[in-house]
């Protein structure tokens, strides 16, 4: 997740020195202090909801477009050539398999 816990406390301590003193000018300072405590929660709250988002907006997704290096090649064929040719031919079927049903 993008941030931590610090980011929400800074952001919630914000939010309530605002509201406390935003709060005092025409309540008491009872009153003042609950409605502080209440914009700490929903500050901390939606601060977490901004770090989640971030977070969602940076996952990486090119790992999902791995493209495989001469040195995988390498080792590819060498497992292929541990294969009899029954097993060979299983394996070349089932990427042939895979291979239709990512064109579809």
């Amino acid at each position: 997740m993008a941030g931590t816990w610090k980011f929400n406390v800074i952001f919630a301590l914000f939010g309530c020195i605002i509201a406390l003193f935003s709060s005092l000018l025409q309540n008491s300072i009872w009153t003042s202090t609950i409605r502080a405590l209440i914009a700490f929660v929903v500050f901390f709250i939606f601060a977490f909801i901004i770090r989640w988002m971030i977070a969602l907006i940076q996952k990486d997704t090119s790992t999902s477009n791995v493209s495989f290096t001469q040195s995988d090649d390498v080792h590819v064929e060498q497992m292929i050539e541990s294969l009899n040719e029954e097993e060979q031919e299983k394996v070349a079927e089932y990427i042939r398999q895979l291979l239709n049903r990512d064109e579809k």
